[in-house]
């Protein structure tokens, strides 16, 4: 084999396949002008453009620098490497892997601890309106007992059934009216009693007299003293007033 021409003393770097390279002065082969120190890596090939000849070459060798071929001694410059990357070690990528899941699994519980909280703070300040339903108010009820809040009374009027309703003559007295109602707490919980109101209208629809009771000014002796209506409760109202002459043309209960 014929030896490469080269500068004395001019370092190049001899290239074996599969082995250690260092730079040092060479008489033949391919060499880098100039060439620097490598390390082990896996082969990579070049081709001489004048001969043809293909030689083996490390994957860091710089691209485009100038090469020697060692059978014609033709200068060419090296391509950029297409050699593949050097492959990850199985458990770096396993652990990369686990450390990717993990930090999924840890923004997702965040971002669901954030949603919860929110929630709870929207509930927290509507819970006036949100207490009027017996399962959000019993929901209150055990959270209140742990954080030592109070908790808003249940109360829903609309669940205040008004039937039975009545005025005649009082039996017993002269220009007096006796109002009768029964009342009838259709809601799942039990609730402050409610006040009463009855109104006496004229023809026109004009209140000829009105008036507000509280429960204790309505409530039978049997109920005095309770302060829940409870739930599926009924009372039987008698009332008392006095006789607004002809003007009264029907009458009319409501709770408060």
């Amino acid at each position: 084999m014929r030896r490469a021409r080269i500068s004395a003393g001019r370092p190049c770097v001899r290239i074996f396949a599969g082995s250690a390279v260092q730079a040092r002065p060479c008489r033949s082969g391919v060499g880098v002008c100039g060439g620097r120190k490598t390390v082990n890596a896996q082969a990579a090939l070049l081709r001489c453009p004048a001969c043809g000849t293909v030689f083996r070459a490390p994957p860091q060798l710089p691209s485009h620098r100038r090469v020697r071929c060692g059978v014609c001694h033709e200068l060419f410059s090296a391509p950029v490497s297409d050699t593949d990357p050097i492959p990850r070690p199985a458990y770096a990528s396993a652990a990369a892997a686990t450390g990717a899941g993990g930090g999924g699994i840890v923004r997702a519980g965040a971002l669901v601890a954030l949603v919860l909280l929110l929630v709870a703070q929207l509930a927290w300040l509507a819970r006036d309106r949100l207490v009027v339903y017996p399962r959000f108010h019993a929901l209150y009820g055990v959270v209140c007992h742990y954080l030592g809040c109070q908790v808003p009374a249940f109360r829903d009027l609309s669940a205040i059934d008004i039937s039975a309703a009545r005025v005649t003559s009082h039996p017993e007295y002269a220009d007096a009216l006796l109002a009768v109602v029964s009342l009838r707490n259709q809601a799942q919980a039990a609730q402050p009693w409610p006040r009463l109101a009855l109104s006496l209208t004229a023809p026109d629809g004009s209140t000829v007299a009105g008036r507000l009771f509280e429960p204790a000014e309505f409530l039978p002796a049997l109920n005095q003293g309770e302060e829940m209506f409870a739930a599926d409760a009924a009372v039987h109202v008698r009332l008392p007033l006095a006789d607004p002459g002809t003007e009264a043309a029907s009458f009319r209960f409501t709770v408060h």
